[in-house]
């Protein structure tokens, strides 16, 4: 018997969770079209960017983009992710020449030689420190280096138990200043997921679900009923920032 792990294995070790975007696993769901659909758009964006680049891809996921990005004409992309069965997925998924995929936790992650662009997408809401994030990151750049980065903004933890943070369209701006970033390029994604829509989380990703207590007695709770009965859904706009590494 081959001692060799298949996709479809590695596939099955992954846990089930709207925050690891796997192509061949997500839910036929419209919110979950909605989210891939967006975070394909921008490896697409970041793919003009990486022509003869060498590139690091970090909080890389399943490794999709990674490899949109050395198809697009990276010389090497580094693909790094904090969850051991989703790199072992991209190894066997997406993994081709040009590409390493590494398990490493993104706040502790050290590379020994700089990358000229880094990609990371919806990264430092999960963060407990994205100031000291970004200033690694930006150590990680060569000269004139690129980072492209995305965030939602506006306040996501009551549905996200993930995130950590709330930030707005200045507070990033902000951020990557003090972190020594030029900001060069920058757009916002509208997404709004309906009530149906969410609905529809709930019965695919038991996480996303408050508990029948904490729905009613937990300030996260009221925010939950107060977006979905009053707004309909939950608005969750998706920016999208291109910065250069600022020279001393």
């Amino acid at each position: 018997m081959s001692n060799v792990t298949s996709s479809t294995e590695a596939l099955n070790n992954v846990p089930v969770t709207w925050e690891r975007l796997i192509p061949n696993r997500l839910a036929k769901d419209l919110a979950s079209r909605k989210i891939l659909e967006l975070h394909i758009g921008r490896y697409e964006i970041a793919t003009n960017y990486v022509l003869g680049k060498r590139v690091l891809d970090i909080a890389c996921g399943s490794g999709y983009g990674s490899q949109m990005l050395r198809v697009a004409g990276a010389s090497s992309v580094v693909g790094v992710d904090i969850s051991s069965p989703i790199v072992e997925y991209a190894q066997k998924q997406y993994q081709i020449p040009g590409i390493d995929f590494i398990c490493a936790d993104a706040e502790q992650f050290e590379c020994s030689e700089p990358f000229d662009v880094v990609v990371s997408f919806e990264t430092i809401e999960h963060l407990k420190d994205p100031t000291n994030f970004l200033k690694k990151l930006r150590n990680y750049l060569a000269i004139n280096g690129v980072l492209i980065i995305s965030v939602p903004l506006g306040e996501t933890r009551h549905f996200d138990p993930y995130h950590l943070h709330a930030f707005t369209q200045d507070q990033i701006f902000t951020l990557l200043e003090k972190t020594g970033f030029c900001v060069d390029y920058y757009r916002c994604d509208q997404c709004f997921l309906t009530r149906n829509e969410m609905l529809s989380w709930k019965q695919l990703y038991s996480e996303s679900s408050p508990s029948f207590w904490e729905l009613l007695f937990t300030r996260r709770g009221w925010q939950i009923i107060h977006d979905l009965v009053l707004k309909g859904g939950f608005d969750v706009p998706q920016l999208l920032v291109t910065a250069y590494k600022r020279l001393p």
